[in-house]
């Protein structure tokens, strides 16, 4: 193997003695919609909101990290949705919003009703194997560096996040079964937390 090549990101090289030198993949470069599929969201008219129906899913929906039912969340016709709902264990992220520090938020949708919910159209969502991984991934600071170069806003303009600007972002993830330990680490640390929140309130 030439110098090139040990150097590249996804190997990691370990000098074991003078005489030996082991090359373990670990990590690989991937693109972010290798590791999950993004869909937009649901645009609608006011003439489609209805007392009861599809709920919509927005920004509000997100409490920091948390994913929320509000007591103003919007519910349109069954009949103006034309994209997939919402499955439990997809990715919420806010796209467009104006305030652009709210921009780029994400979570985890859970405790959701089977076949009630949609995005809208103001949002994204990422469907994917390892959600407890890709959203901490999502954390890092990686996806934190990305938002505040890719994110425009501002001065009076809505802050917007491209989906294809997302889907093309590299990152470095493990295989998919240490992808599902560090979710699952994340997910109990999470966890942890909220148990100690609510304790101490």
């Amino acid at each position: 193997m030439d110098e090139n090549s040990a150097l590249k990101p996804q190997n990691l090289i370990l000098l074991l003695n003078s005489e030996r030198i082991k090359i373990i993949t670990l990590w690989e470069l991937r693109r972010f919609s290798e590791l999950a599929e993004i869909r937009r969201g649901l645009t609608y008219s006011p003439t489609s909101i209805r007392k009861e129906g599809i709920r919509v899913l927005r920004s509000s929906n997100i409490d920091e990290d948390t994913f929320t039912f509000g007591e103003d969340d919007v519910f349109v016709d069954k009949g103006v949705v034309k994209i997939p709902l919402v499955k439990e264990g997809d990715i919420l992220i806010t796209a467009a919003n104006g305030s652009s520090r709210l921009v780029g938020k994400h979570t985890i949708i859970k405790g959701l009703p089977a076949n009630s919910t949609v995005h809208g159209g103001f949002m994204l969502l990422a469907s994917c194997r390892n959600p407890e991984f890709v959203n901490s991934l999502m954390s890092s600071e990686w996806y934190n560096k990305f938002i505040s170069l890719y994110v425009a806003g501002g001065n009076g303009a809505i802050g917007n996040l491209n989906k294809n600007d997302l889907d093309n972002q590299l990152v470095v993830v493990p295989s998919t079964s240490e992808q599902s330990a560090i979710g699952t680490f994340f997910s109990t640390l999470d966890q942890q937390i909220t148990l100690h929140q609510r304790k101490s309130i």
